[in-house]
This record gives C-alpha cells, structure tokens and sequence, in this order.
C-alpha cells in the first residue's frame, strides 16, 4: 500500500535497535526522508546504509544524547536543515533500569525524568515549529503497555511514560487545528534487544529459568508470543501517513491483547 509518505521529512530517536529501528525502515521503504538519531553518529552509519537500500528519498544520521539535552534542539535544526522541512517526529527514549519500588534510588528516578520524559519535552519544542511553517506533522511516542496495566518491576517505565501520554494529550488538544497529530504507542512485549534485557533481568533477580522469565511476559498476552518489531513499524508508518490525520491525543496499544483496555 502507497501511504503517500514519499519525500515526507521523519526524525526517529533511540534509533540504533529494537522498534525504533523497525519504524525507520518503515518509513524509509515508503519512500520518506529519516533521520536516525542517537549518540554515536558512526554507530547510525549503517542503519543509514540499510535506509538508502530499503527505499528511503534521503537518510542521515544525527548525534543526539537524550540525558544532554543541549543536544536536542540542534540536532533537530540540522535535521530540518538538511531536508527542508519536517513531517513526521517518532520520540523513542532508552528503558529504564527494572525493579521494585523500594529498589529505586532518587538519582535512578532523577535520571528516568532527565532521559524519558525531559527529552521529548524539549525535542517537541523544537519539531512543533517546523511542523507549523510546513503546515501539518506528526508526533508519536513510543511509551509502553504499562500506561495501560502497571507491570511488576517496572516502576519507573510506568510512572515516567505515563507523564508523556499527559503530555501527547496536551499537544494534541493544543495543535490538532495546525493539522499536527500527536498519539502515543504503547509496546507490549516486542522481540527486540530491551526485551531480551528484561528477560536477563527477571532471570538473574527472581532466581527464573528463562522459560519461567519469559512467561512472566508472556503469560497475560493472549497472542502467546513476542511482537515483531516490524508490525509495530507499519502502524507508525500508517500514522505518519494522511491516513492518520483524523487520529490524535490516543494511547495505542500494541500489545497482544496484553491490557484488555478499551
């Protein structure tokens, strides 16, 4: 299916793995610009690489480091810069360390503030303008199930990315007549490398075999088993698209079946 995204501007961050690579190479295979950011610009080169070769108008790889937020608002400018414009922004943050509440250190909540929701505080500052002189975007965040149904162990995810849906709500509410249409996307258990690591985590704290520490993510997602990262990339690219122009301020749940919300 043509979504019309061809020449259309994106900047995907968190970019190197997992779902944000995923909804790069979507984008990229219905023919828009992307821009890849992350810390390490060279680490990106190949991901660029696979961008050009999956069909992609244009791909760049752009240095940004979420907990620096100094780096955000250039790093979108030169991304605008480069292409003309932007269309489309999928705010992708790092996970946060796993682990009961007693657990958590005021620094690692600190940190958790600083590195998910700060972040797309400030890079949304900065989209939200070439977004307006373009005449219409998108925004989308990559939150987690967990908005949906707290999960075990996961506090900070939880509470943090329960911030940004207040937030998308917010901006929805706000540019929805600027034809800017912010939503949110909440993974449920997705085969990707973050997932691995919890698995390693559930594993190595509660004393699991990996099959029991798989069931402990599997076991109340009626699908039975781990999402593809690349069916979370379609519904982004679908989103991006003029397809998603009547959808803003929701909480999308990706996630097998895992909430059971409405």
């Amino acid at each position: 299916m043509d979504l019309g995204l061809k020449g259309k501007c994106a900047l995907v961050t968190a970019a190197s793995r997992g779902l944000g690579r995923a909804s790069a190479l979507a984008l990229a295979a219905e023919g828009a610009k992307v821009a890849v950011a992350g810390r390490n610009v060279g680490a990106l080169d190949e991901l660029v690489r696979e961008l050009l070769a999956a069909g992609a108008s244009d791909a760049m790889a752009v240095q940004m480091d979420l907990a620096r937020h100094e780096t955000l608002r250039p790093g979108v400018d030169a991304v605008a810069h480069k292409f003309g414009s932007l269309d489309i922004f999928l705010g992708n943050t790092g996970g946060p360390a796993s682990g009961p509440f007693l657990s958590v250190s005021s620094e690692a909540w600190q940190a958790a503030i600083n590195e998910i929701l700060l972040p797309l505080v400030d890079l949304s500052r900065a989209v939200l303008p070439h977004m307006q002189a373009a005449g219409g975007g998108r925004i989308m965040f990559v939150t987690t199930v967990g908005v949906k149904m707290v999960q075990p162990n996961m506090v900070l995810s939880d509470s943090l990315r329960l911030a940004v849906v207040g937030l998308a709500k917010s901006l929805s509410i706000e540019f929805a007549h600027e034809n800017i249409m912010v939503n949110c996307l909440c993974p449920g258990p997705f085969a990707t490398d973050r997932m691995e690591d919890l698995i390693v985590a559930s594993m190595e704290r509660d004393g699991l075999s990996r099959a029991d520490a798989e069931a402990v993510w599997l076991d109340e997602v009626p699908a039975r088993k781990f999402g593809d990262p690349g069916d979370f990339g379609a519904i982004v690219a679908t989103l991006a698209s003029s397809r998603g122009g009547f959808i803003t301020g929701t909480a999308i749940a990706l996630d097998g079946g895992k909430s059971r919300a409405y």
